[in-house]
C-alpha cells in the first residue's frame, strides 16, 4: 500500500482516487474549491464516444480564422505575446496533419470507449444521483448545407462499430419535438450519453469518503524534492507528505508542472454555460447540440444547461456578455421555449487543451509524480479510463 497525494479535486483527480483507494492506497487529495469550481462541474455533463477527432483539424483551424473579429464567434483567439501560446499554437497547426490526426483518432477512440464501459460499471456498483442516460446526443441543423459536414464522421464511427447516423426533419422532430419547425435535419450519434456533472462530483466524493479517501482544502503552492523524487508538497496552511503524486490539475497544471521544471504542452481554453434553475424538468428530451451555432443544451431533472464556445484569452475568468448573450440566441433560434423565462446561472472556467488532442497521462521525469491532464473537450468523458490508469502506474511501479 501506498500512501498517495493527488493535487486537484475535478473529475480526473476524483476518478483516479476511486481507483486508487478501491486498490488499497491510502489517498489523500488536495483541491483549493470551492473557490476554483472545476471545469467537470461547469461542463455540460455530456459523456461522448463519438468525440474522437480532435480539434486540430484543417477545417476547424480555417474556421476559426474566418471568425477571427467576430465578438460572439464560437472560437475567440485572444492575440497575445505569451511565449506558452506561442509554442502551443505552432504545435496545434503542426499536429493537424492527417497522420497526426490518425494518431489521435486511434488514442482517443479507446480511452472513450473504455470509460464509457467504466461509467456503467461505476453507476451500477454505487449509489448515485447522477441522472445518467445514454439515448444519444443529437446534433440539429438549420441549413441543408450543414449537414454533409458529418458524412465523414460518420463514416469514420463505422470503422470503429460506433451506430450514428444522418436524420431528416422529421426524423429530428419525432425525436425532439421541441425543436422548431424550421430545421433541414440532423444526426444522431447513439453511442453517447449524458449525466449531471454537479451530481457525479458529489457521488463519486461520497463513494470516495466511504472508500477512506482523506480530502485537504488548500492551494498547493510549493514541492518539496529529495534525489528519489518528491517528498511533499506545501499548501498555504499546510506540508503534505505522499509517496507517490499525482498532478490532475487541469488548466492548472502546466504552473504546478513548471515549479518542478517540467514543459507541459497544455492551454487554458476558456469555455462558457448558463445553467437554468426553475426547479422543473427540462423541456428537452436530449441533449442538442445547435450545429451552426455551435452550442449545446443539455436536459437534467431540474432544468438545462447551455454551453459552448472557446476562447484562448490566457488565465482570465472574466464573464464576456457577448459571448453569454451568444449562447441565448442560439437557444432561442433553435428551440420552442423563451429562455428569458428562466432564472439563468453563468458561469465560465478553463478546459486543458493539449496541442495534440492526446491528454497526458503517464509517469513524468519526476519518478514517484505522475501526470493526468490535458483532456481538452472531453475530460467528463475520459475521466475514469484516465483514473483506471493513473492507477495501474502507480500500483505496478517499486
Amino acid at each position: 500500500m501506498k500512501k498517495v497525494l493527488i493535487i486537484g479535486g475535478g473529475i480526473i483527480g476524483q476518478f483516479s482516487a476511486y481507483y486508487l483507494a478501491k486498490s488499497g492506497h491510502q489517498v489523500t487529495i488536495v483541491d483549493d474549491g470551492p473557490e476554483m469550481t472545476p471545469a467537470s462541474e461547469g461542463n455540460c455533463g455530456l459523456v461522448t464516444p463519438s468525440h474522437i477527432i480532435p480539434l486540430n483539424s484543417f477545417s476547424a483551424i480555417f474556421q476559426g480564422i474566418k471568425w477571427l473579429g467576430k465578438k460572439d464567434a464560437p472560437l475567440k483567439i485572444k492575440p497575445q505575446l505569451n511565449r506558452r501560446f506561442i509554442l502551443w499554437f505552432i504545435n496545434f497547426m503542426r499536429y493537424a496533419q492527417s497522420g497526426h490526426v490518425n494518431k489521435a483518432i486511434q488514442a482517443r477512440h479507446e480511452i472513450l470507449q473504455q470509460s464509457f464501459k467504466l461509467y456503467e460499471a461505476f453507476f451500477q456498483e454505487e449509489p448515485n444521483s447522477s441522472e445518467w442516460k445514454k439515448d444519444g446526443l443529437l446534433y440539429v441543423a438549420k441549413s441543408e448545407k450543414s449537414l454533409p459536414s458529418f458524412d465523414h464522421e460518420i463514416e469514420l464511427h463505422k470503422q470503429f462499430n460506433m451506430e450514428s447516423k444522418a436524420l431528416n426533419k422529421d426524423e429530428v422532430l419525432a425525436l425532439e419535438p421541441n425543436l422548431k419547425e424550421d430545421i433541414a435535419g440532423g444526426v444522431i450519434m447513439e453511442m453517447d450519453g449524458w449525466l449531471n456533472p454537479s451530481q457525479l462530483l458529489k457521488d463519486i466524493r461520497s463513494a470516495n469518503e466511504s472508500n477512506g479517501v482523506n480530502y485537504v482544502k488548500g492551494r498547493v503552492v510549493s514541492f518539496n524534492k529529495s534525489n528519489s523524487g518528491l517528498v511533499s508538497v506545501k499548501t498555504e496552511e499546510a506540508e503534505i507528505e505522499a509517496d507517490e503524486f499525482v498532478l490532475a490539475a487541469g488548466a492548472v497544471s502546466p504552473l504546478l508542472a513548471k515549479k518542478l521544471n517540467i514543459e507541459l504542452p497544455v492551454i487554458p481554453g476558456k469555455g462558457y454555460n448558463i445553467t437554468t434553475r426553475n426547479g422543473q424538468a427540462s423541456p428537452l428530451n436530449l441533449p442538442v447540440y445547435m450545429i451552426e451555432r455551435k452550442v449545446v443544451a443539455t436536459p437534467w431533472n431540474n432544468g438545462f444547461r447551455i454551453g459552448s464556445t472557446m476562447e484562448f484569452a490566457g488565465y482570465n475568468l472574466d464573464l464576456n456578455q457577448s459571448r453569454l448573450d451568444a449562447l441565448k440566441r442560439a437557444a432561442s433560434e433553435y428551440l420552442k421555449i423563451d429562455i428569458d423565462e428562466f432564472e439563468m446561472e453563468p458561469w465560465a472556467g478553463w478546459r486543458p487543451m493539449k496541442d495534440n488532442g492526446i491528454p497526458i497521462i503517464e509517469k513524468s521525469k519526476v519518478k514517484n509524480l505522475t501526470i493526468a491532464t490535458g483532456h481538452s473537450m472531453v475530460g467528463l468523458s475520459m475521466a475514469p479510463a484516465t483514473g483506471y490508469i493513473v492507477n495501474e502506474l502507480i500500483s505496478s511501479s517499486n
